[in-house]
């Protein structure tokens, strides 16, 4: 018993740790679990222990319930180590056999596994054989040369296992990486096989792996990324290698071993063959033809540099130098060569006082002492001839250290030179100095007082204006109720109302226009440009100005567009408004508030047929409380500020404003708007806006956003196109809608909801309820690849923020049966 224990516990413990070591830890490694802290990768590795030995002792019970009652010890363990002898042949054919590959390893361990699983296992199990052909034969027909039924079972798995192993290798593609690491194996074959080669099965990261040997890994690796970038694709190593990896990979050798040698390489290695001599040699030749090239051009290139250069290696010696140096220090034949020890080439510049004063060996310990430290450092020596050099060193990461020296003579000579001018002119700049202090303090205290005047005024205007805005303001709130009552008033006090409430606005709108004029002045008007459709301004400025026209009898006409401009709308409204009214304030006929187009921007004109104004006046009446004399015969009418207040409007758009005025006959006002870049097509023939579509009528749907202002704006555009809208911000609204027996055809929901909860999430639950796959779109502003892949894992279309109602009908219709 104790011995039977012991093999027990020796077995499981160490087939845990097969497991734990040969299985978990690589998995861990890649996933790089290995980082995490201590303890939990110790638990993960004692962890997987012990299920492991469970595991085997719960298999080694089954095992001797089903075969201890009728199998001896001596059986199982045959039958145990026939399972093992399956590995045989895959094991000899990698050692000795160049083509083997995976596919006919996996192929004879299936089969010589099910075989041994036929005649060995099934007959222990006690069932009767006349269930399986064959079996029967087996065990009970005496077998030539007194076989057993076992060692027959054993030499017909293994049988299977070797045949299916060589002829599926024979006839499937090896793999290049497989033909390279049987090369470590096998010895290199004498004479390739005469005649064409078939192609092994190559991948991309084949081909890496190829270039990864002559550039190095990174280089490799960057260049096959940035080449499946350039092709709209993403970098995937197990996906194979076409024309174009083959020939990306050839253009990144030759540059190390030329055309040549590169074709020759890529093709020994696709065709699974080994390099012949002559490639060898001619590969050698090339790459050292390219060596010597780009060694001539560096050398070439420090040569015809001003600067001197000197390069030392990790062992402080020198490797290399330009011509330059060796002038610049003068140094004699013989002293500088390849493998000098750096230490005596600043031991001869310290002993001519190259280096600055002090001992020479303290100057050779301090720049060893840099190089080793690998630090670089900036400096300048005066040499005892008068010529400053300029020193900057620079360690190398690889090791060593390069050096570069600048003469800076002249650029020292020409900053002294100008330090003494700079000098004399000090005395005179202050004797101009202290003149222009007295100009300046005059010209300051003016300034001063003119600001505090400005300031004075600015307050007044703001504080005025604002006291006198509350009291009109409640005045017109009282008039506006005495209107409502206009049946319940005699005439005359109609006619009273009615002048009250038209003056009342007459003050208020003087009031505005000298708030405008103070915030204009003062820069505290700052626009806010976006696009919008011309229409909405003009549909605005027609309703409001049509009424005014109506009364004072002017035949206004209005001629819009539905084009999309970049402006203000609140500041642009304000600049039309001023040339309507004074459009209307003198004009004795027609109005007309009309647009041009000028490429990409838009004209939008006021016409009128007043009195006009002549050519020297034009600019004149832009400016604050200016009114010409031909103008005034209404003086009631206004203060002179209203097209300054639309001039400076214009200035703060950066829209160019013009006026043309024909006296006698009438004056035309625009303003240039500079039309949406993104102008969105929204016209079929003949200028009309696309008919809206009525096969979304009736249809039901479900709104989910936790921003109240898209849900109304969702409900509003649903609804137009004739759907039935309900919204909802999170489970519990929805909850309640499906109460009440709400069952949506198509669910609209936002991905980042409250509390963390998410639309896909949401979408699961709501499925969940209703007992069906509804279908959804996540609406989100979130672009990320990882999100929209998640999204249509869960079975969701995904639709980008801002939505775009073409975008969204085209994506209703998708998911919805129209008519």
């Amino acid at each position: 018993a104790s011995a039977a224990t012991g093999m027990v516990i020796v077995a499981s413990v160490a087939l845990s740790t097969m497991v734990s070591n040969d299985m978990l830890l690589p998995w861990l490694l890649r996933r790089q679990e290995a980082e995490q802290p201590f303890e939990a990768f110790r638990h993960w590795m004692l962890s997987v222990r012990r299920i492991t030995i469970i595991v085997i002792l719960l298999l080694a019970y089954v095992s001797y319930r089903l075969l201890g009652s009728t199998a001896s010890l001596a059986t199982i363990g045959q039958i145990a180590f026939a399972a093992l002898t399956q590995l045989a042949p895959a094991m000899v054919g990698a050692l000795y056999w160049k083509q083997a590959n995976r596919r006919g390893v996996f192929a004879g361990l299936a089969a010589g596994s099910l075989i041994w699983l036929y005649t060995l296992i099934l007959p222990l199990l006690g069932w009767p054989l006349e269930m399986f052909p064959g079996l029967q034969w087996m065990y009970t027909t005496d077998l030539p040369f007194n076989t057993s039924a076992l060692t027959l079972g054993v030499m017909l798995s293994l049988l299977g296992n070797a045949t299916l192993f060589f002829w599926v290798s024979i006839l499937s593609q090896t793999r290049v990486a497989e033909h390279w690491q049987a090369s470590r194996f096998i010895g290199q074959e004498i004479a390739s096989p005469t005649g064409s080669r078939r192609l092994l099965a190559v991948q991309v990261e084949d081909l890496l792996m190829l270039a990864s040997r002559f550039v190095g890994a990174e280089r490799a690796e960057l260049s096959f990324q940035r080449f499946a970038r350039h092709h709209g694709q993403e970098f995937s190593p197990r996906q194979p290698a076409d024309g174009q990896w083959i020939a990306h990979t050839e253009r990144l050798l030759a540059g190390v071993l030329g055309a040549s040698s590169t074709r020759a390489v890529v093709k020994a290695a696709l065709e699974g063959r080994d390099m012949q001599v002559e490639d060898v040699v001619r590969i050698v030749g090339e790459a050292s033809e390219v060596l010597q090239f780009n060694r001539a051009l560096l050398q070439g290139a420090i040569e015809n540099i001003t600067q001197g250069i000197s390069v030392v290696d990790q062992s402080l010696r020198l490797v290399a130098w330009n011509h330059r140096y060796l002038e610049m220090f003068d140094y004699p034949d013989g002293l500088v060569y390849i493998g000098r020890p750096i230490a005596d080439i600043i031991r001869y510049n310290a002993e001519r006082g190259l280096c600055g004063p002090g001992d020479a060996d303290t100057h050779v310990t301090k720049r060893l002492y840099w190089m080793r430290q690998g630090r670089a450092h900036t400096s300048e020596r005066t040499f005892p001839n008068g010529r400053v050099v300029e020193l900057i060193g620079n360690p190398m990461p690889g090791g060593g250290f390069v050096m570069s020296f600048s003469d800076i003579t002249a650029f020292r000579e020409a900053e002294r030179g100008l330090k003494d001018a700079n000098e004399g002119l000090e005395q005179r700049v202050s004797e101009r100095t202290q003149e222009l202090s007295l100009l300046n303090q005059a010209l300051t205290d003016a300034k001063s007082t003119a600001e505090a005047a400005n300031q004075s005024k600015t307050r007044f205007l703001a504080a005025v204006s604002h006291d006198l805005m509350q009291p009109l303001n409640a005045a017109r709130l009282f008039s506006a109720a005495l209107s409502h009552q206009h049946d319940a008033l005699p005439r005359e006090a109609q006619e009273l109302v009615h002048h009250l409430d038209s003056s009342l606005r007459s003050a208020e709108d003087l009031i505005s226009d000298l708030l405008d004029i103070s915030r204009l002045e003062n820069g505290r008007i700052t626009p806010d440009r976006n696009a919008f459709a011309l229409s909405n301004l003009y549909d605005t400025l027609g309703a409001e100005f049509t009424v005014l026209a109506a009364k004072q009898g002017i035949d206004f006409r209005v001629h819009g567009s539905r084009l999309r401009i970049d402006s203000d709308i609140k500041l642009l409204r304000r600049v039309l408004q001023n040339f309507l009214t004074n459009a209307f304030r003198y004009a004795k006929g027609r109005v007309v508030l009309g647009v041009r187009r000028q490429g990409k921007s838009l004209r939008l004109e006021v016409w009128d047929r007043g009195p006009g104004i002549a050519k020297d006046k034009l600019r004149v009446i832009f400016e604050e409380f200016k009114r010409l004399d031909s103008h005034q015969t209404r003086a009631e009418k206004g203060l002179g500020l209203g097209l300054a207040i639309a001039d400076g409007f214009c200035q703060v758009l950066d829209h160019p404003l013009s006026v043309r005025s024909w006296p006698g006959k009438g004056s035309v006002f625009s303003v240039t708007v500079p039309i949406a870049a993104n102008v969105v097509k929204q016209y079929r023939l003949n200028g009309k806006i696309e008919p809206q579509h009525t096969a979304l009528t009736g249809v039901q749907v479900l709104c989910i956003d936790n921003e109240e202002s898209i849900l109304i704006g969702m409900h509003s555009l649903l609804s137009r196109w004739g759907c039935q809208v309900w919204t909802a911000s999170n489970r519990a609204e929805c909850e309640a809608l499906l109460a009440e027996d709400v069952h949506p055809q198509l669910v609209l929901v936002d991905y980042h909801l409250d509390h963390g909860e998410t639309g896909c999430d949401l979408m699961a639950w709501l499925r969940m309820r209703l007992g069906e796959p509804v279908p959804g779109v996540v609406i989100s502003a979130d672009g990320r690849p990882e999100l929209i892949a998640t999204i249509h894992a869960a079975g969701l279309d995904y639709l980008s923020k801002p939505v775009k109602p073409a975008a969204l009908r085209a994506m209703m219709s998708r998911h919805l049966p129209l008519n």
